[in-house]
């Protein structure tokens, strides 16, 4: 079968072609800054590795000059559309409403719409996605959610449950869902092959570093507990989101400031994280290369997103009662030595020491642990389109 995985952002299409259950890539790539009067689109496959600028103007036409290149000239991987039996979608989540990878549907269009505003970053373009492969491809090829927060659907309720009256709870089901399941699909699977250790005989830490960051605590194969919370906004500092803090800075910033709800939301999701600290960067390269030039704000910004993070795997240490593990992935988690070795400065305490010289000359994935870790540290590099595949033929090709 030939299953096509389709993660969209508001501006941008990540895609890849994979041959199932044999996992081989036929192309991959990127469509970057829709609707921008420059675009990007980024293409791979075998012998053939190309980017070019050009203008593209919303997610039918990227999806639709991404088709292009699968099915004609030196480019070509398959003959027609036709060929591609599945696509399987990256969705953040659409609440308590699904409890496993489903086919797409109108009820689940409509369990979507109803739960944009609990991921606004992403449950947004994740719907644009779906609306487009739907036109484009028609009835007959099917669409698969997978859904990034049922990773966690075991998290117990002491972990979930908000210091809120138990009856707006239930009414609303405000709750931790968690999310990045995807990705600790992949990385937990993937460090259990590294340590040579079955996944249930193992207390794992992982921790999701990118644009989005967050941390799980994984026990038995199952989550203990997990930063990201009722949305992608609570837990650890990110690029442009808070994070976790006083809910009453929310109403005391209101009244100060004079912001309704969407600019406090629109403050707390995109102008917040690295970007609020710094005052200038989101991204976490130039974090990064702030602090190497001693920049004030960029040390602010990477000292306390760094703490944070060590404060997490502190607090999962203690619930598990134990650690026996501890896995970095994502951009950052993946690329920044810099960020690993600050993060884990002084866990010694824990069992949890790295090499200096494998963490900086890491290339790829890994062991970066100290001869005597109690803990080892992985690297993994993540691989959240092979999940999605995985889990779009599985219920596809039954």
């Amino acid at each position: 079968m030939h299953i096509l995985t389709i993660n969209s952002g508001s501006t941008s299409i990540k895609f890849k072609l994979f041959d199932m259950p044999q996992e081989k890539v036929r192309s991959f790539g990127k469509v970057d800054n829709i609707g921008a009067e420059t675009s990007q689109l980024a293409y791979h496959k075998a012998g053939c590795d190309h980017q070019q600028d050009l203008q593209i103007v919303d997610h039918r036409q990227g999806l639709t000059l991404i088709l292009e290149k699968m099915t004609s000239g030196t480019d070509r991987v398959i003959q027609d559309k036709r060929e591609i039996d599945a696509i399987g979608h990256r969705v953040v989540h659409i609440g308590n409403k699904a409890k496993t990878t489903l086919e797409i549907d109108q009820a689940v269009i409509k369990s979507l719409e109803d739960a944009l505003e609990l991921a606004p970053l992403h449950n947004p373009p994740n719907l644009t996605g779906i609306k487009v492969c739907r036109k484009i491809f028609g009835p007959s090829t099917p669409n698969v959610a997978v859904f990034d927060n049922l990773f966690h659907r075991d998290i117990p309720p002491k972990a979930y449950l908000y210091g809120i009256p138990y009856s707006l709870s239930e009414k609303y089901d405000i709750r931790k869902y968690g999310f990045h399941g995807i990705a600790y699909t992949y990385m937990v699977k993937k460090a259990s092959q590294l340590l040579q250790k079955e996944i249930k005989d193992l207390k794992i830490i992982a921790l999701m570093l990118g644009g989005g960051s967050s941390a799980v605590a994984v026990q038995n194969g199952k989550t203990v507990d997990t930063s990201m919370g009722f949305t992608p906004a609570e837990g650890l500092i990110m690029s442009t989101r808070c994070g976790d803090m006083d809910p009453a800075i929310i109403t005391y910033l209101m009244k100060k400031e004079n912001l309704d709800a969407q600019k406090m939301d629109e403050m707390i999701n995109k102008q917040s994280g690295l970007l609020g600290l710094s005052g200038k960067y989101a991204h976490f390269l130039e974090i990064e290369k702030g602090v190497e030039a001693q920049d004030a704000a960029c040390i602010r910004a990477f000292d306390a997103y760094c703490y944070r993070i060590k404060k997490y795997i502190g607090a999962y240490t203690a619930a598990m009662n134990g650690v026996d593990t501890v896995i970095f992935g994502g951009g950052i988690g993946e690329n920044s030595s810099l960020a690993r070795a600050e993060i884990l400065n002084g866990l010694d305490c824990l069992g949890i020491t790295i090499d200096k010289k494998k963490n900086q000359t890491l290339s790829g994935e890994g062991l970066i642990s100290g001869p005597k870790a109690g803990a080892p540290v992985a690297v993994v590099k993540v691989d959240e389109e092979l999940v999605i595949a995985r889990e779009t033929y599985d219920l596809a090709h039954l």
